[in-house]
């Protein structure tokens, strides 16, 4: 079990009712069963969750979940594990279609909790957030495993043209332009080496 499954089995176990939770970051592939394998090195403290816009009301009022979650990091804080950042999907870049493209994640003895998470097309536009070194390198790590899994390549020209239509959150607007151009051409480089 890697730290991600840790984290989302102890939130399943404090959950009353059924949950739909959509992961994001590192997590996402850490809890995909067709990936994880390929990332048995790479560890996360943290699941990252977005609320949809249509379901953000209702999520906030849900004092059950928000239980859930306390009681979840209370019982992983000594492992220095934990639930910690709930974005409303406003607060994340992502494309405008990214809810069609939602990938259910596979049930690993989970009783109340339902996973899902974005198609790695939009994990990849989620780092324009930022566009740092460790989102740099995530980047990279997204694109070699979605080869190595899929046998398919994300061009850099079909990231690129998300990009164009992506939700930038007035946060990240300054930075956005210059972190998509680092991407863009990370992405060109790595599709020249996947196909070498």
């Amino acid at each position: 079990m890697n730290t991600a499954q840790r984290i989302v089995a102890v939130m399943d176990r404090h959950l009353a009712d059924n949950t739909e939770v959509i992961v994001f970051g590192s997590a996402a592939l850490l809890l995909d069963v067709r990936y994880a394998p390929h990332l048995i090195a790479r560890a996360t403290n943290d699941v990252d969750i977005i609320i949809p816009a249509d379901r953000e009301v209702k999520m906030d009022a849900d004092r059950g979940f928000w239980h859930a979650i306390e009681s979840a990091n209370k019982e992983l804080e000594p492992e220095g594990l934990y639930i910690t950042h709930i974005f409303p999907e406003r607060e994340v870049v992502l494309t405008p279609e990214w809810k069609q493209h939602v990938v259910t994640l596979e049930n690993f003895g989970l009783n109340k909790l339902r996973l899902m998470r974005p198609r790695v097309l939009d994990l990849i536009i989620s780092k324009m957030g930022r566009g740092d070194a460790q989102d740099m390198e995530d980047v990279h790590s997204l694109l070699r495993l979605e080869h190595r899994v899929t046998g398919k390549s994300i061009a850099a020209a079909e990231i690129d043209a998300a990009a164009e239509r992506a939700w930038v959150p007035s946060v990240y607007q300054e930075i956005f332009p210059e972190a998509r151009q680092r991407i863009v051409t990370a992405a060109e480089k790595i599709g020249r080496m996947l196909t070498q």
